[in-house]
């Protein structure tokens, strides 16, 4: 390696760190990885879901009326349905009770 290539090693060196010194100053007061809201998640978890049982109800109608599926059978699977559903919307009913209870207690007090 001679001199010339050795200055130009040295320049691109120089410039990679100039460049990347403010680049990358605040990365570690960032936080890499955000706290998991297992609620939230919860909550959008349910609401797929109750999105998939409504569909499957609508399905099950669509299939008895088209003679697919036998009365006692129609019967049968849409209780399961329902009662599915009821107990997702009561969850969901719980978790947006909570959210709004939250929120409440965090905000501060009017002055009058």
């Amino acid at each position: 390696m001679n001199f010339v290539h050795f200055i130009q090693l040295i320049l691109v060196l120089i410039i990679l760190i100039a460049v990347g010194v403010p680049l990358f100053r605040g990365l570690s007061k960032l936080k890499l990885f955000a706290q998991l809201d297992l609620s939230g998640e919860e909550y959008k978890h349910l609401l797929v879901r109750k999105e998939e049982v409504l569909l499957s109800i609508k399905d099950l109608e669509f299939d008895w009326k088209t003679h697919k599926v036998s009365e006692q059978d129609h019967q049968k699977q849409r209780k399961k349905l329902e009662e599915e559903a009821v107990v997702i919307l009561e969850r969901l009913d719980a978790l947006e009770k909570a959210k709004k209870k939250g929120k409440k207690s965090t905000k501060p007090a009017s002055r009058v």
